[in-house]
Order: C-alpha cells, then sequence, then structure tokens
C-alpha cells in the first residue's frame, strides 16, 4: 500500500510538473475587419490562418479559468499553451471573430466596458449571455474605458467595482477577470482592482505567463494592425518568459521624473547566452546596459529623464537551450496628483 501510495503522489506531481520550455501566450485583440482602424484591426484572413497554425502546430488553446488553474498550481502550464481575449466589445468581434473561433472550437474571453455595451457598434447584453451559453468568458474592463492612473482612487473603485457589478446583474453569476484599459496600472489601480475580488487582471505588456507571473499583471501579447505578419505571430507565441528577482526602479509610480538606475536581477542567469542580454527603455530606447555574470544583474547607469506619463522597461536574453529570446517587461508611470492630492500606499495596503 505504501508503495503504491507514494507511487500515485509522484505521477500526480509529475502530472502537474511543467516541461521546462512550457508557457501560456496570452493573445490580445480589438477590432476585426475595420480597415479605418489600421493599429488595431485584424482581417478575418488573418485570422483564420493564425486559428488555423493553432490547431496544426499542437497548441493547447484555454479557457481564462484554466489560465487562473494553471497560475494557482491546479493544473500544468501547458508546453504550448494559448489563451485569446479580446478586448472592447465592438460589434465586429461578435460578426467577423467569433464564427472563426466556433469553427476552430476555440474558449476564448471578451473584456467589455459597461458603457459600450448595447451603444451603436458594440454587442448588446443579449449577444454577450449567447457567447457565454457557447463557452465563451466575459469579463469586465471598467465601465467607460478611462485612463485609471489619472484618476482618484474612489473614482477607480467607481468605475472597477461600479462595472463588475453591472456585469454580474446583467449575466446572473460572478465576473472573476479584469483587463486594465490602455493596458495602463500603477500600484494604486492593481490594488483597487484586487479589492474588486478579480482574480487574474490582464496589462498589455508583451510577454508570455509562467510559474511566477503576478496573477494582477498578467502579460498580453497584442496581434493587430495589417503589418502584422505570420512570422510575427509565430515569434510571439515563441517568447517564453524571463524570470527576475527584483527590479530597479520597481513597478509602478516612480518618485520623481529622473530615474537613477535601470536595473533587474535574473532568476537563472546561467540558462542565458551572457552576451544576449537587451533592455529597452520605451521613451529612449535600447540602453547600453551591461550584465555581471556574477549576480546575474542587468543594469544600466542613469540618470535618465523620462517625460511620457507611461514607459515600459523590457528586457530579453537569449537562452542557450533553444536560442529563443525570454523576455520581462513591466510599466513605470510618472508621479502625478489626482484631485488636487498625490495618494501615497502605506505599509498596510492603505492610501
Amino acid at each position: 500500500m505504501g508503495v503504491l501510495f507514494l507511487a500515485g503522489i509522484a505521477c500526480l506531481i509529475l502530472g502537474l510538473a511543467a516541461p521546462a520550455s512550457a508557457h501560456i501566450t496570452v493573445l490580445l485583440y480589438h477590432r476585426f475587419d475595420e480597415d479605418r482602424y489600421p493599429t488595431t484591426t485584424t482581417s478575418s484572413a488573418q485570422f483564420e490562418q493564425q486559428l488555423s497554425y493553432l490547431k496544426l502546430n499542437g497548441y493547447t488553446v484555454m479557457s481564462m479559468d484554466q489560465l487562473a488553474e494553471s497560475l494557482g498550481g491546479r493544473r500544468s502550464i501547458p508546453e504550448k499553451g494559448v489563451v485569446i481575449t479580446i478586448d472592447d466589445g465592438f460589434i465586429s468581434e461578435y460578426d467577423r471573430a467569433v464564427p472563426l473561433l466556433k469553427k476552430y472550437g476555440c474558449p476564448f474571453t471578451l473584456f467589455v466596458f459597461t458603457r459600450g455595451v448595447g451603444a451603436e457598434g458594440y454587442v448588446t447584453w443579449q449577444q454577450l449571455r449567447e457567447l457565454e451559453s457557447r463557452g465563451a468568458t466575459v469579463g469586465c474592463h471598467t465601465d467607460t474605458h478611462p485612463r485609471l492612473i489619472n484618476m482618484a482612487v474612489k473614482d477607480m473603485a467607481r468605475e472597477t467595482v461600479g462595472s463588475k457589478q453591472i456585469l454580474e446583474k446583467n449575466l446572473g453569476h460572478p465576473v472573476h477577470y479584469f483587463a486594465y484599459p490602455f493596458g495602463q496600472y500603477d500600484e494604486r489601480v492593481r490594488l483597487v482592482a484586487k479589492k474588486a475580488g478579480f482574480r487574474l487582471m490582464m496589462s498589455s505588456d508583451p510577454g508570455s505567463v509562467g510559474p511566477g507571473t503576478e496573477v494582477d499583471r498578467i502579460p498580453r501579447q497584442a496581434i493587430v494592425g495589417a503589418e502584422m505578419s505570420m512570422k510575427d505571430f509565430i515569434r510571439k507565441l515563441e517568447t517564453p518568459p524571463l524570470a527576475v528577482t527584483r527590479r530597479t526602479p520597481p513597478c509602478g509610480t516612480l518618485p520623481s521624473s529622473t530615474i537613477h538606475e535601470v536595473s533587474v536581477t535574473i532568476k537563472e542567469p546561467g540558462l542565458y547566452d551572457p552576451s544576449q542580454f537587451s533592455m529597452f527603455l520605451s521613451e529612449k530606447g535600447r540602453l547600453d546596459a551591461r550584465f555581471d555574470r556574477m549576480n546575474g544583474v542587468l543594469s544600466f547607469k542613469g540618470p535618465v529623464h523620462v517625460t511620457r506619463k507611461t514607459n515600459r522597461i523590457i528586457v530579453s536574453a537569449r537562452r542557450k537551450s533553444d536560442g529563443l529570446f525570454a523576455l520581462d517587461a513591466y510599466l513605470i508611470v510618472l508621479p502625478g496628483t489626482w484631485e488636487g492630492m498625490k495618494y501615497t500606499m502605506r505599509r498596510d495596503g492603505r492610501w
């Protein structure tokens, strides 16, 4: 009995253990066949080609619930996992994308802002309920789709909690997933979303999902624009996560517009080619960063002066095992005031 019991436990552990190359790519779409918006639209032909590629190449297309289970350790991370998300609730998503998703049997999540539901050019409540009856997930994208980082906390709460309540009333069940409008967040926005009770929160940071991914800052690969080629699509699918243990400056609001150092500590630096590390700051481009093999720190000494409200710091490293470039990306935000008051987070998590 003891041997059989131990063997069963070993099988369970092996079943949940992810292969070394395993990761999940969360894809982000917006409009479909809307040529007036060339930077955010995807053609039906492109979309079908992408879905066909996923099917023919052994990708596991997961639901949002399955993604949550993988991050919670209740489900293994598949070697080639994909989650399909679509933001905003434009009617072209329902008319053009949904039939193709149904054709290929792919689960997906539609993030809607509640003020748009039923408006001209957007999906209706009846259509959302119909999608859910077919297995789709409907997530929250605030009430009016504002830039939350520019708002006071009480207004953020109204946008998140209020829209969550509207969705739950009209759909008849709890809503567990949230997407930040414009992919923008800071520490205040993240805390408000957590307090609203969401399980997962989607950013627009490029990258993929691995065991250490933060549930309130899920990266998504944007698959939009007429210039998106299949080569670009495949490259985004094949980008693994880069695990880091420390970031300077940390994710969120900067103390000032001057950054004195940009650095990250790589969790397992031996996995990567020491000559193939890169660091980017979106406003400035590539930074002349140096990699210290002894402590696994990639760093750039400033000062750097930034003027944009938001910037992304992106770090890539080439894996020795397969030559793929792993990626870590996060958002930094210039300090600001909201309704004349600067909000500061206390150690107990209050404002």
